[in-house]
């Protein structure tokens, strides 16, 4: 091969974007006989800044791995491969990255000859970004999962014909049974996604519900957990009393179970607080839900990334919380989906405080059944 090629483009490399989670697609050109790499595009740059090996000069041991976990070698890159067996190559790697999930990296390249047939360059679009789901395995497990959520609702319905239970006991039953029904909801819309992934799982369905139950019955769920870590949960959401919401209603109790969940398993010591105020004083403006904790609280520099796949923040890292990181990527995802917005204020130990605004024109008062907006 004679002289190693280059390890970076002769350009300046620009940062790279937060959103790890979606795919990024890089296009490059290496002139074999000047032996030089050429970034076609911004998104090359980038991903060879981040890391991602074009060349063997890019290449350390152990770097690169195929499905099968097996190393990739400096020959076996698609750029000297297409150049060296003067073919096209299709292949992908995984590309370990330490404390986040694995870039799945696809590479489809292949020479460019002159006149005579000789090998001048080499094309080649690198892909990255997180692997294809295993759709198959996901529908079985969901279908797996909806039998033991109909156990437990079953199960419970049989204590209602036994003797009178203690108060306290007969509400927890309660909880169970909306905590267990919400689940098999979630159950059946991965279901119906992992068998048609195309379509993106079960369309927003938006309908009118009373908002105030449905919230108390969110908070009563999260109860249990908050005892345990001996948390104070404040709920006031007197501001939504007497109120309608028109929304998708799994959507909206997964988004904020999230955000409880979260502050309660990142907040050590001191309260967690579940709220729901108007915007502008009065009713029939903008009501905002609020999820306020006195935790570890997120710096500056992590509010971007906490809502990429995988990534924790360093209170996540640096706490034995079992988090996956899958929390707030999945909240970030639900607000796109409802169209709503989301209000991130925090501080690194100071605690965090997430603010979800429910526009007027999906609120109406439940005596009127007429939308507040409307009224205005």
């Amino acid at each position: 091969m004679g002289t190693p090629l280059p390890s970076k483009p002769g350009s300046a490399v620009e940062q790279a974007p937060a959103d790890g989670g979606s795919r990024r697609v890089g296009h490059v050109y290496l002139d074999v006989r000047r032996r030089v790499l050429h970034c076609l595009n911004d998104t090359a740059r980038q991903l060879h800044a981040d890391g991602v090996p074009f060349t063997p000069a890019d290449l350390t041991a152990g770097q690169l791995a195929r499905a099968t976990d097996e190393p990739v070698t400096a020959d076996e890159l698609p750029l000297v491969t297409a150049w060296r067996e003067q073919r096209p190559v299709e292949t992908d790697f995984l590309l370990p990255r330490p404390g986040g999930a694995a870039w799945y990296i696809a590479w489809n390249v292949a020479p460019t000859k002159d006149a005579h047939g000789a090998v001048v360059g080499v094309l080649g679009t690198v892909t990255c970004g997180p692997p294809d789901p295993d759709y198959r395995l996901l529908a079985e497990l969901a279908h797996d999962l909806r039998t033991p959520l109909q156990a437990i609702g079953m199960l419970s319905a049989i204590l209602d014909g036994a003797p009178p239970m203690d108060a306290e006991v007969h509400e927890t039953l309660l909880r169970i049974r909306a905590a267990a029904g919400r689940a098999l909801e979630v159950g059946r819309d991965l279901l119906d996604w992992s068998r048609n992934p195309s379509a993106r799982g079960r369309p927003v369905t938006p309908s009118w519900f009373s908002l105030e139950p449905f919230l108390v019955k969110l908070a009563e769920e999260q109860l249990g957990e908050a005892r345990r870590k001996r948390l104070e949960l404040d709920v006031d959401l007197a501001a939504s009393r007497d109120w309608e919401v028109y929304i998708d209603r799994v959507r909206l109790g997964r988004l904020l179970s999230n955000l409880l969940s979260n502050a309660i398993r990142y907040t050590t010591r001191g309260h967690v607080q579940f709220t729901a105020a108007w915007r502008e004083g009065n009713a029939a403006g903008t009501l905002a839900l609020g999820v306020i904790d006195t935790g570890a609280g997120i710096g500056p520099e992590e509010q971007e990334s906490i809502f990429e796949p995988y990534e924790r923040g360093r209170a996540g890292k640096e706490s034995d919380s079992g988090g996956s990181g899958l929390g707030l990527a999945s909240v970030d995802n639900l607000v796109k989906e409802l169209g709503l917005t989301l209000e991130v204020y925090s501080e690194h130990n100071r605690g965090s405080a997430f603010h979800l605004l429910l526009p007027p024109t999906l609120l109406r008062r439940k005596s009127s059944g007429v939308a507040a907006a409307a009224s205005s």
